[in-house]
């Protein structure tokens, strides 16, 4: 007897590489105190992608688009990378799919779980001290690059792959699974690869209103100065070339403290540990949700992962 089930979740499916368990990640209807009634806020859980984060999108499109051009060999090539955690963490599994050696250079304050992951994907870490900020990390990884025959440095915050893997994927899901009703999308800043991608997609094929996030420590796309803060994976201290802003409608500028405490909540409402990140992301979509102007809208947002990487950050 065969028992046909029409409606079966495509989750229920074989697949042959974790590459095909990058995207397609839902959007969880978040209900925070001081959110509307009737105003929606969407968070899309990134930290269902295979590796835990947003980043596995640009990793894998980037790699491929290497491969295409050239750059990388299908196998036996060395992948090197600034990363503060999730690209790194991304790039190692496919790497160590292909068959590359991958090498991460990393701030020496990188939470110690993320050195661990690295290691066990078989990367190797390079640390550099983070006072010296990011700018002075990638210096150091592209002398390594120099310095090592036949390898590739993906330069996340300056390859175009990186806005297009969001063009592609991210942001036509969210168009999908909102049924084109997004009236503002809320996200974070780092390589500005996924608000750029993501937004680019979305203008043009909706209203929509784009509110850049960026931690008030290192407020550089409002003007300020960067600087050292306590939100992972964003404000890199610089506007990237990848970033832009003529699609940013709206920028806040997130505490440290309100970015931490509201991870915090959000893990009470929703029983997912989030990062601090999506802490930053779910406190500016309030404040956005909060204004008469966006009364009854839906507000979409960007969870980048989850909080398992920064435990032993000990924000409380």
């Amino acid at each position: 007897m065969t028992v046909t089930t029409p409606d079966a979740p495509v989750t229920s499916r074989v697949v042959d590489s974790v590459e095909e368990l990058v995207g397609e990640t839902p959007l969880l209807r978040v209900r925070l105190a001081g959110i509307p009634e009737d105003t929606s806020l969407l968070a899309k859980l990134e930290m269902l992608n295979p590796l835990s984060s947003v980043k596995d999108r640009p990793a894998l499109a980037m790699l491929r688009d290497a491969e295409a051009t050239g750059l990388l060999p299908a196998t036996g090539g060395t992948v090197i990378e600034c990363s503060s955690g999730s690209t790194g963490i991304s790039l190692a599994a496919l790497c160590t799919l292909r068959g590359h050696r991958c090498i991460i250079v990393m701030p020496d304050n990188a939470t110690e779980e993320r050195r661990l992951i690295l290691r066990q994907l078989g990367a190797e870490i390079v640390t550099v001290p983070h006072q010296e900020g990011l700018l002075a990390a990638w210096a150091h990884a592209e002398r390594l690059q120099r310095a090592t025959p036949g390898s590739w440095l993906p330069h996340q915050d300056r390859n175009p792959a990186n806005v297009q893997a969001h063009y592609d994927t991210t942001g036509p899901e969210i168009l999908r699974a909102t049924a084109g009703r997004v009236d503002v999308l809320v996200c974070g800043v780092g390589t500005g690869g996924t608000l750029t991608g993501t937004a680019r997609y979305l203008k043009q094929h909706t209203d929509v209103h784009v509110v850049a996030v960026e931690p008030a420590r290192s407020a550089v796309l409002s003007g300020g100065e960067g600087g050292p803060h306590g939100i992972p994976g964003i404000g890199a201290g610089y506007v990237s070339d990848l970033t832009d802003l003529s699609l940013v409608d709206d920028v806040v500028t997130v505490p440290d403290e309100a970015a931490a405490r509201t991870a915090d909540e959000v893990t009470r409402a929703t029983g997912l540990p989030v990062g601090i990140s999506s802490g930053a992301a779910a406190h500016a979509s309030r404040l956005i949700a909060g204004r008469s102007r966006w009364a009854g809208a839906t507000v979409v947002t960007v969870f980048p992962d989850s909080g398992e990487r920064y435990l032993s950050m000990a924000h409380h």
